[in-house]
Order: structure tokens, then C-alpha cells, then sequence
């Protein structure tokens, strides 16, 4: 009964894998980016809380951005920061005229989350057509705005998700990068079927007119994943979501630098994972699944079970290579076979400390 249990398991997994990596090469939605962009105005809304060490990195790359700096507005958030964080943003402001400094004040933790405060008094004082947000441990490619107004103007959408890669020339770091990819890339091809999955807040774009539509941060309930609420609140509303992943609207992020900072995150997470449709669990629960499976497998049959589980591997290696070429980033092959040592850990202590008994800390800040 086991044994054939765990044969299914493996297998569905495989043909799970292979669907992706069949449906990343015929299914593929690239947007149209050679349109003539109108420049309309757009705010971009970076909030901000103990962020002095990565503000430069931010700063320097939305300096670079190609698009005319009259038809930009920037507003940072400082959410009681403790650090630096403060001085280096007002320095900045004074300089820029086309940006503004918000001092974020406490809100109530029940209602929303600290970076939903946040934003939701940010947005008091965007004024932009279209609102752009990433995050202060972000770097922006230059023509980040342009990609995105782009692919917002050729599909109508409501919202627009990007594409994060995480920057790191450490082991742990591309261990989480490669993480990211499949992840990401999962959410690209159920995207792609027609089918919304999540939206991201450190590469999004919302027209005004859906952000208001929904009550902007203010009207979505309490989350932990307030991207995830805002993306689920407004396709509700009507409005298009897409998932656009090209080159030239990669954002650079930095990776969890310990692994209880990645089990943090990992955790905050999975409370928005939990809201996602069954199918969508069903698809994740059988990536955690395959492991004792295979495991299983491999303790009664050895040959059998390590040749199927190399396919596996080459199978999911060969999807996550695919997906990050398709921002032309070329991923080492070498590496991504390590990765599967890291995800076989880091999938079933996620579980784990989810479910163990004690709060979120995020920024700061308790939740749960």
C-alpha cells in the first residue's frame, strides 16, 4: 500500500515537471516592450524601515532609470526606523525634487501589516496615473518603468507582477536564488494558463484606477502577504493580472543571510500559501511530497530509485535554466544540482517551524 502510494506520488511529480517545462516552451506569454511608450506619470513607492546599509544600492539604481524624471514621482516611507535610514533618504529628497519623504506613524497591527501601513499612507500622496512599487534592499534595471508600463499597455491589466531574482555570489545565496526561480517560475506558467496565482511586492505595478478600486492597503483584509491580498482583491474587482518576466523589467533582491532568517520569511509566506486555491496546494504539496517518497523508494529498490530521482533533478534543473534565460540570466548547471539537497531541508523545515508555536517576526514587529 505504501509502496504504491509513494509510486504515484513520484510519478505525478515527474509528469508534473515535465508539463512545467513543456508548458514554459510552447506556453510562454512575452509581452510586447518595442511599443512606443507615452511616458504617462507614475509614482514609485519604496517603503522603508531600518534600511540604512541597503538604501545606496536602492538609490543608486533608481537614479539610472530610463524614463523622464519630470514624469516621476518617488515616495519613500521611513517606518520608525532606528538606523540611518531617515538621513539618507532626506539627503536624497533634498536633491530630488520629484520625491518625497513620509514619516510612517504606528498603525493597528490587527488591521494591517507594518509595510501595509505603510504604504497605505504612502499612497496619500501618490499622484501618479500608475503606481510602482519595490522594496529598499531592491536594485531596479534601468528600464524596469518602461517594461512594465509596456506590458500593462498591450494586455489592459489591472496589476502587473515582475520578475525578482535574488543577487549572491555566495552558496547559501544561490541555493535561495535558484529557490526563487522555480518558484516563480511555477507561478509564470499557471499565470500564463489564464489562471492568477499571486502577485509580488517588491516588482508591482497597479493602475490608480484599480489600486482605488479596492481601497488601496487601507480596504484589503489583515495579511501577512498583503501583495498577495491586494493582486487576489483586485482581480476580484475585475481587472486583469498578468505576470510579466522579461530582462528588462529584472529586479535584483538580497538573499536571507542565516537560516532562521529564511525560515522567518518562509513562514510569512506560507500564511498566504494556505490561502491559495486547492489545486494551486496540491501542485506545492507534491514538491514537499516526492521527498519521503523517493526516499521510500530508494530504500527498497536503490538503483531504481536513485536513477529516477537524477531524472527528477535534470528535469527540474533543466526548468529553472529555461525560466532565468528567459531574463538571460544563464544559471550554472553544476550548481543547480546541489539545489536539490537545499530544497529537500529547507521544504520540510519550512513546514515545521510553520506550524511550530511562536510568532512572525518581521521588521520588528510580532505577528501571529
Amino acid at each position: 500500500m505504501i509502496y504504491g502510494l509513494a509510486v504515484i506520488v513520484v510519478f505525478l511529480l515527474l509528469l508534473q515537471d515535465f508539463l512545467l517545462v513543456a508548458l514554459l516552451q510552447m506556453n510562454f506569454e512575452k509581452y510586447d516592450e518595442a511599443q512606443k511608450p507615452d511616458f504617462p506619470k507614475v509614482s514609485v513607492l519604496i517603503p522603508c524601515r531600518n534600511e540604512a546599509q541597503n538604501l545606496p544600492r536602492c538609490l543608486d539604481s533608481i537614479e539610472k532609470l530610463d524614463y523622464p524624471k519630470d514624469s516621476i514621482q518617488f515616495v519613500f516611507g521611513n517606518d520608525r526606523s532606528t538606523d540611518g535610514t531617515a538621513d539618507i533618504l532626506q539627503k536624497w529628497v533634498n536633491v530630488h525634487p520629484n520625491s518625497i519623504m513620509v514619516e510612517i506613524t504606528e498603525g493597528d497591527q490587527k488591521r494591517r501589516n507594518g509595510k501595509a501601513n505603510a504604504l497605505s499612507q504612502m499612497d496619500k500622496v501618490a499622484v501618479g496615473e500608475f503606481f510602482l512599487f519595490t522594496d529598499a534592499d531592491c536594485a531596479v534595471s534601468p528600464q524596469w518603468i518602461n517594461s512594465m508600463l509596456l506590458a500593462q499597455k498591450s494586455t489592459g491589466s489591472g496589476i502587473v507582477t515582475g520578475i525578482t531574482h535574488i543577487g549572491s555570489d555566495l552558496l547559501f545565496g544561490k541555493m535561495q536564488a535558484f529557490d526563487w526561480w522555480l518558484s516563480l517560475g511555477m507561478v509564470k506558467v499557471i499565470n500564463d494558463l489564464g489562471i492568477s496565482v499571486t502577485s509580488m511586492g517588491n516588482n508591482m505595478l497597479i493602475t490608480k484606477e484599480a489600486y482605488d478600486s479596492v481601497g488601496g492597503f487601507e480596504g484589503i483584509p489583515f495579511s501577512l502577504t498583503e501583495d498577495f491580498e491586494m493582486g487576489k482583491a483586485i482581480e476580484k474587482n475585475g481587472y486583469k493580472a498578468i505576470h510579466h518576466v522579461s530582462g528588462e523589467n529584472l529586479v535584483e533582491t538580497l538573499p536571507q543571510q542565516n537560516l532562521k532568517g529564511l525560515l522567518g520569511q518562509r513562514k510569512r509566506w506560507m500564511y498566504g500559501a494556505m490561502k491559495l486555491p486547492l489545486y494551486w496546494r496540491a501542485v506545492l504539496a507534491m514538491q514537499v511530497l516526492f521527498f519521503p517518497a523517493i526516499i521510500f523508494l530508494c530504500f527498497l529498490q536503490p538503483f531504481e530509485g536513485v536513477n529516477v530521482w537524477l531524472v527528477k533533478v535534470a528535469i527540474q534543473s533543466l526548468f529553472i535554466y529555461r525560466f532565468a534565460f528567459k531574463t538571460d540570466q544563464k544559471l550554472r548547471i553544476s550548481t543547480l544540482f546541489l539545489f536539490e539537497i537545499y530544497y529537500l531541508f529547507t521544504s520540510w523545515s519550512t513546514i515545521v517551524y510553520y506550524f511550530w508555536p511562536s510568532k512572525t517576526d518581521w521588521k520588528g514587529r510580532k505577528y501571529g
